[in-house]
């Protein structure tokens, strides 16, 4: 199938285009692109097909910002740069980039300055239509974020517009699977991690709204540890993924067959995520009337020794005060 085809059929439509936006504009972009630009760079390529590329990339699991964040801001900088030359990569469309290239040398603090050592990507015809082809294989055999189409393009929506989520529809949306994550949990283990807990973590992490967050120093570590194994699994390991925003690499802490079913599971799943990884702090996470102590015990596990510069605990202690009132 020619790549006009491919662009024209719903699901792919549906991908590039928030329902809001002209998909007319980017499609002229488009246009030019097939007529005799056979090449968009960072320099040549509009505004709006950049926007619909960016919406391609993250449906597929792709970083588009230097930062590591899931961007959509038509800005075709070195963060998108770095996504399609890993997706040309990965998918051996291109032999102007090399493994090492890509897990460039870096710290978490140098990552971004030194994103440098990968050179521009061309975005040709042959990688927009593998970019469709992939998207659609995955449609099919629901390899997409939360395994559910209708509810990938719901968090990819939500993101574009960065429509985030109150703790009311949160609660409406992920209630009941954090109730049936808390009850499993306690007939698989005996562990009690309170359903408040977990939509806490929800509204902190990602406000109900799936964004990943790619992590360019974890990735250029675990390329050197594990030379051999596979790039686009080694990728989604230096992820944060999910509601939760769980990391890829703790795939295994959470009950996850790898780093990938952490990005397609079902939400239902991701909810259950959740729980799994708050069940190493049981003897917060059960509590229905919680100390500042337990609040700062549970900040310090899930965001690190410096959470109190991101006010973590005192976040999560309100979050968890609204969601015991609503339930």
């Amino acid at each position: 199938m020619e790549l006009t085809e491919l662009i024209q059929e719903p699901r792919i439509q549906s991908i590039v285009t928030h329902p809001e936006d002209d998909s007319a504009v980017w499609q002229g972009d488009l246009q030019r692109f097939l007529s005799g630009d056979k090449t968009l760079t960072r320099q040549s390529a509009g505004e709006s097909a950049i926007i619909a590329v960016q919406r391609f990339m993250i449906f597929l699991g792709y970083s588009t910002s230097s930062s590591g964040a899931f961007a959509i801001d038509g800005d075709f900088g070195r963060g998108t740069n770095r996504g399609v030359a890993q997706f040309q990569w990965e998918h051996g469309l291109t032999h102007e980039f090399t493994r090492d290239i890509l897990c460039y040398p870096c710290r978490w603090n140098t990552a971004s300055r030194l994103i440098t050592a990968i050179p521009e990507a061309t975005l040709t015809e042959t990688t927009l239509k593998k970019m469709a082809s992939v998207a659609l294989a995955r449609c099919d055999t629901a390899q997409v974020m939360t395994g559910d189409f209708d509810s990938a393009i719901f968090h990819l929506n939500a993101l574009h517009k960065r429509q985030f989520l109150s703790c009311r529809s949160i609660l409406e949306r992920y209630g009941d699977a954090a109730d049936a994550a808390s009850r499993a949990l306690v007939e698989e283990s005996g562990i009690l991690v309170r359903p408040e807990w977990i939509l806490s973590i929800i509204k902190q992490e990602s406000a109900g709204v799936i964004r990943p967050r790619f992590e360019q120093h974890y990735l250029s570590r675990l390329n050197r540890e594990l030379p051999g194994e596979d790039l686009a699994e080694l990728r989604m390991r230096s992820m944060s993924l999910g509601l939760g925003q769980v990391m890829g690499e703790n795939y295994k802490a959470v009950g996850a067959a790898n780093a990938t079913e952490l990005f397609t599971a079902p939400a239902s799943t991701q909810v259950a995520f959740v729980a799994r990884f708050l069940k190493r702090r049981k003897e917060v996470v059960g509590k229905a009337d919680p100390t500042e102590g337990d609040f700062r015990k549970l900040a310090g596990f899930y965001n690190g020794p410096k959470y109190e510069a991101h006010y973590y605990h005192e976040c999560i202690a309100r979050w968890f005060r609204e969601f015991r009132q609503l339930l």
